[in-house]
């Protein structure tokens, strides 16, 4: 299981009492029994062997290499060399080239034969330096649009053509009397491949009276992308539906059903809905990028007063702790994000999802069935009694669940969950009202997470204003008149003349004191526990949007359009 190059390493820690045997013959142990699919530093890290500090200092002693922060050198680093492939498989992210130098940024033991297959591959000497897996980490996110396999991947149609707004019903109709018209397998395919390069998150198709309407949400907008005749209206669903494995003769009932996707190097899980309208069936296709799994909590956009009071609860040993939010505000994204801050080779993780979204290591995931009586509820009821350390739970959507969780984190067990509630305080009123006794509640709660998803200001369009008195009044912004810059997207061909490009999500952390306990017992206001919350630190989600459109992220329009104003 072991390289050379590994038990050089250990080797160099047993030599300079880095690590003892036993402690060495323990990790053995242990990479056997789980593995080191993400390489050996991952492992050591992981399993609590060594800091990402320490490691990366040890790695540069043991081999005689330098060690070298990435970050910094982002924007001189030579782009698509090697496959983005090869780049994730043996870690490593080439960063200089001079002349025939090309110097690689490893994170594990600089193995021979991933330095000889790169210097294949590259016809290079390389020179080989060692990094830390979060610097090697954040490095490959900034230069992955560098190298990013999906983008030269080239369209198979011209959707364009076959839009009837566009180009015309009678044009349409002569193409497809000529048989130019695609296929609707081949057409499909394209719609599934352009929604993912550009980064949508749904995918809409509509049938209306006289057209199929195709349309893209991106950045949290609905934007329209082509109408196709309505004719082939039931086809499409027909192929889409056949893909997702669901019954494509039943047209008069809703169904569910799940397409994986796989792109080059990418995954995808598509989560399909179908809805029987006046006009037919409304397919809606939900992309579920799988690299959102790998997020850390760090990687949230959290302000720093906001992240130390997530880390604290966290590391909780018991208690209730929910993330609120709408559908499509980066809920499941924030939960995947704490199991993979909180997870550990000592610690039983059980999940009820509906579906599970994503697969992680090590965490035990249970998919909701209500027709096998398997549902939120009686799945918490069977975790239980499977001794477990944290439980995630999907949604607290009915009395039973939220009872049955609310007594789970009273009786020794962290408990994580998602609630439809507008905001974080209003989680506790939306729970007693759901049936969970305030005397329960008070002493199980620890903490609510409310977030929503803005757009962000592209970077390549970004342009400085002015914004008007009016706007920043009722913004409770007009002392910074004149005195701070405000930036927004003038519109350009990167973020397709949007002025927008991604999303950054803002955040309110309510943390549940002594104080605040006492008031929930009492089944107090929101208001009153609002007030107290904000005695103590509280800051809401406008007030999170604000600095964040003062850090020119993100606009004032964007934090009006998401977050209630107190005007």
């Amino acid at each position: 299981m072991f390289a050379r190059e590994d038990i050089i390493f250990r080797d160099y820690c047993l030599a300079n009492n880095v690590l003892t045997e036993e402690r060495w013959k323990q990790f053995a142990d242990t990479a056997n029994n789980y593995g080191m699919n993400d390489g050996i530093a991952r492992a050591l890290i992981q399993f609590n062997y060594f800091s990402a500090d320490e490691l990366v200092h040890h790695f540069g002693k043991a081999f005689n290499l330098p060690v070298m922060k990435l970050y910094a050198e982002t924007n001189s680093a030579p782009k698509e060399i090697v496959s983005i492939s090869f780049i994730r498989k043996h870690r490593v992210i080439p960063m200089f080239l001079f002349g025939n130098e090309l110097t690689v940024a490893v994170t594990d033991p600089p193995y021979k034969e991933v330095v000889d297959e790169l210097a294949r591959l590259t016809q290079k000497k390389i020179i080989p330096v060692v990094a830390g897996v979060n610097d090697f980490d954040e490095t490959l996110k900034i230069q992955q649009g560098g190298f990013d396999e999906l983008k030269r991947i080239a369209s198979a149609i011209d959707i364009e053509k076959y839009d009837v707004v566009r180009t015309g019903e009678k044009e349409v109709e002569r193409l497809e009397k000529m048989g130019e018209f695609p296929p609707l397998i081949e057409l499909v395919d394209e719609i599934f491949l352009r929604a993912v390069k550009i980064g949508a998150s749904d995918i809409h198709v509509e049938p209306f009276e006289d057209e199929l309407r195709l349309r893209y949400r991106l950045d949290g907008v609905l934007q329209r992308v082509a109408s196709f005749p309505k004719k082939i209206s039931e086809g499409v669903a027909a192929v889409i539906k056949n893909k997702a494995a669901m019954d494509i003769f039943e047209k008069k009932k809703p169904q569910d059903g799940r397409i994986s996707l796989t792109l080059e190097s990418r995954s995808f899980d598509l989560r399909v809905n179908s809805l029987p309208t006046v006009g037919g069936e409304k397919i809606v296709l939900r992309i579920l990028n799988k690299s959102s799994i790998n997020k850390k909590i760090t990687e949230l956009g959290m302000a720093n007063h906001n992240m130390a009071m997530l880390e604290h609860l966290l590391n909780q040993p018991n208690g209730l702790f929910l993330v609120t939010g709408p559908t499509g505000s980066g809920k499941s994204t924030t939960l995947y994000a704490a199991i993979n801050h909180i997870k550990s080779v000592e610690k039983n993780i059980v999940t009820v999802e509906n579906p599970v979204e994503y697969q992680v290591d090590t965490i035990n995931q249970v998919n909701v069935d209500p027709d096998r009586d398997l549902t939120f509820a009686t799945a918490l009821r069977a975790i239980l009694r499977q001794d477990p350390d944290v439980a995630l739970v999907g949604e607290i959507r009915d009395s039973e669940t939220g009872i049955i969780a609310t007594e789970a984190a009273l009786t020794g067990h962290l408990v994580l969950s998602t609630l439809h509630t507008n905001d974080a305080v209003g989680a506790i009123p939306r729970l007693i009202n759901m049936g969970v006794p305030s005397y329960w509640l008070a002493p199980a709660l620890i903490g609510v997470l409310g977030q929503r998803l803005v757009r962000k200001v592209c970077d390549f369009c970004k342009d400085e204003y002015e914004p008007s008195e009016e706007v920043l009044y009722k913004a409770s912004l007009s002392g910074l008149s004149g005195r701070v810059p405000f930036f927004r997207g003038i519109g350009c061909k990167k973020c397709n003349y949007q002025g927008y490009s991604g999303r950054i999500a803002i955040h309110e952390v309510f943390f549940v004191n002594e104080e605040i306990q006492t008031l929930i017992y009492k089944n107090e206001t929101t208001t009153k526990i609002r007030e107290a919350a904000l005695k103590n630190g509280f800051r809401d989600l406008r007030f999170d949007g604000m600095k964040k459109v003062v850090a020119g992220l993100t606009t004032l329009e964007e934090i009006q359009r998401v977050t209630r104003s107190t005007l």
